[in-house]
């Protein structure tokens, strides 16, 4: 009587059948699992990373912000410093010219080599302004310190 076949879980060589090889149902749902384990966790890793960038970019963005307030106040403390440096140049300048100044500088009128002329062009003027009713200007003069003279 011939024998049936039987099917054997090896292999004439030996080696494993082509039963043993084949993937069951249970080692598909297996798979299953863990591929969606890994997934689950791939997309947590990802979810807490696109938080953790998020943070970082909303406090730079609140960084950026406030520095671009400050650089906003330190122009404008720069500007009014320069305003400031600007009006005291002309301070200092106004008296710089104030201090060079003995006496009291009359728009249009030349500037004299000596004192002599100073007293000279002063009685001219005093005498064709004021006519020949005061006779001697020197006593205003004197008395509001233009010139100091001797006598």
């Amino acid at each position: 009587m011939a024998a049936s076949p039987t099917h054997s879980l090896t292999s004439e060589a030996g080696g494993p059948s082509l039963w043993t090889t084949m993937v069951t149902k249970e080692d598909l749902r297996v798979l299953s699992e863990n591929l969606h384990a890994a997934i689950r966790r791939e997309v947590t890793t990802l979810k807490a990373d696109i938080t953790e960038h998020s943070n970082r970019i909303q406090a730079v963005e609140t960084t950026s912000q406030a520095l671009t307030a400050q650089v906003e106040a330190a122009n404008l403390a720069i500007t009014r410093q320069g305003n400031m440096l600007l009006a005291m140049r002309h301070q200092t300048e106004d008296l710089d010219n104030r201090g060079r100044r003995s006496n009291i500088r009359v728009q249009g009128l030349p500037e004299p080599d000596g004192e002599e002329e100073v007293e000279a062009t002063l009685q001219a003027l005093l005498r064709k302004y004021w006519g020949q009713r005061r006779r001697h200007p020197w006593n205003l003069i004197e008395h509001i310190g233009l010139i100091e003279h001797e006598r």
